[in-house]
């Protein structure tokens, strides 16, 4: 037959009481653990279990598809080099730079992140500004004003004659944003 071991305090050791001895002899005894005072591990939180939309509700940090910054280098590298391309072709800005201006601007609005789409909106206009601008400055002809009036003049001539391009791909832009929020809506 197998004993168990005491349960109890354990047994007094030879020399004096304990409220003789010094504090370093106290210190010095090893201490027993007690199974009751033993901490518990504590449950770690999980997700938040609010519904999708809830104010405060759990979002990941990382969903997919073009940052604001992204969308700005897309918009303005598409349209750029459409508008490079068709100066050089056609020594002026015409159906190569609408037709890149509308292409990249689709393609920011379909591939930006749901917490960035206001970028999709507002990149296409400065990439249709910043190309008219760097265009002029990189392949404009010799004439006799001044460099800002050349520019300010081009920009306007753009922002007059290519109104209908500026705004239609704008609104294009905004209408894929609005199309793309609706489908992930309803998913």
């Amino acid at each position: 037959m197998r004993r168990r071991p005491p349960t109890g305090p354990p047994p007094p050791t030879a020399g004096p009481p304990p409220a003789e001895r010094g504090p370093v002899e106290r210190a010095a005894r090893p201490r027993r653990a007690h199974p009751q005072r033993a901490a518990r591990p504590q449950p770690r939180p999980g997700p938040s279990r609010r519904p999708p939309g809830a104010p405060g509700a759990y979002r990941p940090a990382h969903t997919g598809g073009l940052t604001a910054a992204g969308a700005a280098v897309f918009g303005l590298g598409g349209t750029l080099l459409g508008g490079l391309v068709d100066h050089l072709a056609t020594d002026g800005l015409g159906v190569v730079f609408g037709l890149a201006f509308l292409i990249s601007s689709v393609f920011v609005a379909w591939k930006v992140r749901a917490q960035d789409w206001i970028a999709a909106i507002i990149a296409p206009p400065i990439a249709f500004a910043v190309t008219v601008v760097l265009v002029s400055t990189l392949l404009g002809g010799d004439t006799h004003e001044s460099y800002l009036t050349r520019v300010g003049l081009d920009l306007l001539t753009a922002l007059s004659f290519k109104a209908g391009l500026l705004w239609g791909g704008t609104a294009l832009a905004a209408a894929v944003v609005l199309a793309k929020r609706r489908l992930t809506a309803r998913t």
